[in-house]
């Protein structure tokens, strides 16, 4: 989940229809542009020199072809406003949006949109993210496969994925020269496995949500492989001169450095769902443990945040950023939040499974304690005041509560809705 420097970027593929980029489209034509004849096909419509259609939400047989917007606005924000769509009516009309967008990605011969191929994985993950929302399970299990073949897909080098290759260069843009080929092919190895295990994570919540516990297991398998694989490939010493930009990538970047941390809380996902409570409380212990050291060590090893760091950035967490609206790399946030909300949320649930429901509320209001901003989610909210209710009579639950609720309001925690503190 940054805002990037344009010197630090100078190296990395530009999108399509920003300006000043190579493989700029031009988005605002001058004049209206006649929609194609009754017996004109799409393709000579395309191909007889009138503008092309690549940035029109629309037929190709529509009445208005001509871009309304201006040509500085991002494609990344199209992908985002069609999005939104299913936040503002439930309808579908979202995901029809993305598939129209997601065509003009793969056809790009028909549409006349090279250069769009970079978008597709960004596509996929709305689709997919889109489909878990109406709890379509399949459909969001195909979006994140195409999410996983886009980084098996070898280039013309034979670098991996488009996204793997771009998401390599914009860390080697960091460290200029200094970069060799196998060092780059090690990046590159370490970004795929990477990701598959932070996609392959996002199957297996899906296959549990939906009951598929052997299934998830058997996803759990390949991700121990790719978790394994991503341990092989970090360079000792962290610091080591010969590799800096693999160290530098180790040290910064969020996608890699929780990959063992995730594997551990899949485990414990797993062990909960086979109602192994006191098992699954010690796996997100022992990734909670892990986070933390690796949050201190990362803070204490890069002192004051770098104007070139890759996470360390004034971008809200969870927010896109100029590069993920601009110029995407792997299609998927690949920045998120620390795991250490989501191992004391669910170490919480595993003590409230195994009778110790004091100690669940215990552990909640201390990770309140250190950082609400951070830690005081909506999930978090909920299941503490569930808590609250469950082990507090009337008067004392609403006061517990309404404190919490205060506590939201004290830190401007306006995303955390008043559902979720249960007052209703």
């Amino acid at each position: 989940d940054a805002i990037f420097h344009s010197e630090s970027y100078s190296s990395v593929p530009a999108s399509p229809g920003t300006v000043g980029t190579e493989a700029s489209i031009d988005m605002l034509h001058s004049s209206p542009v006649k929609p194609p004849g009754k017996n004109q096909s799409a393709v000579e419509f395309l191909q007889d020199g009138s503008p092309p259609l690549a940035w029109k939400e629309g037929s190709v047989h529509s009445a208005e072809p001509q871009d309304k917007l201006p040509p500085w606005v991002p494609f990344g924000l199209r992908i985002l406003a069609a999005h939104q769509l299913q936040y503002n009516d439930g309808s579908s009309r979202a995901i029809d949006m993305l598939y129209d967008i997601r065509d003009r990605t793969v056809r790009t011969e028909y549409w006349n949109t090279r250069g769009m191929e970079i978008w597709k994985p960004v596509v996929d993950n709305a689709l997919a993210n889109a489909f878990v929302r109406k709890r379509e399970w399949r459909l969001a299990l195909g979006s994140l496969d195409h999410l996983l073949q886009g980084l098996s897909e070898e280039g013309e080098d034979g670098g991996g994925g488009l996204g793997v290759r771009r998401e390599a260069d914009s860390w080697c843009a960091l460290e200029g020269d200094a970069v060799g080929e196998l060092e780059k092919q090690a990046m590159r190895g370490m970004i795929a496995s990477a990701a598959r295990v932070e996609l392959l994570s996002r199957q297996l919540l899906i296959l549990l949500q939906s009951g598929a516990i052997s299934a998830a297991e058997r996803i759990q398998h390949d991700i121990r492989l790719h978790a394994t694989e991503v341990a092989s490939l970090l360079p000792e010493p962290l610091d080591d001169a010969s590799t800096p930009a693999l160290a530098r990538m180790r040290r910064e970047s969020t996608l890699v450095r929780q990959a063992p941390l995730r594997r551990l809380v899949n485990e414990g996902l797993l062990l909960f769902a086979r109602h192994d409570y006191s098992e699954a409380a010690t796996c997100f212990r022992d990734a909670l443990v892990g986070q933390r050291e690796l949050d201190e060590y990362v803070a204490s090893s890069s002192g004051q945040p770098s104007s070139l760091s890759r996470d360390n950035d004034d971008a809200p967490a969870g927010c896109p950023t100029w590069k993920d609206l601009a110029s995407p790399t792997l299609g998927f946030d690949a920045s998120g939040p620390s795991l250490a909300v989501e191992c004391m949320n669910n170490l919480s649930l595993c003590l409230l499974y195994s009778g110790n429901m004091r100690k669940a509320v215990q552990e909640l209001e201390t990770l309140i304690r250190q950082d609400p901003c951070s830690h005081l989610t909506e999930g978090v909210a909920f299941n503490l005041c569930t808590l609250y209710e469950l082990g507090s009579d009337g008067e004392e639950c609403t006061r517990k509560k309404k404190l919490v609720q205060r506590v939201a309001k004290r830190f401007y925690l306006h995303d955390v809705g008043v559902e979720s503190f249960r007052l209703g």
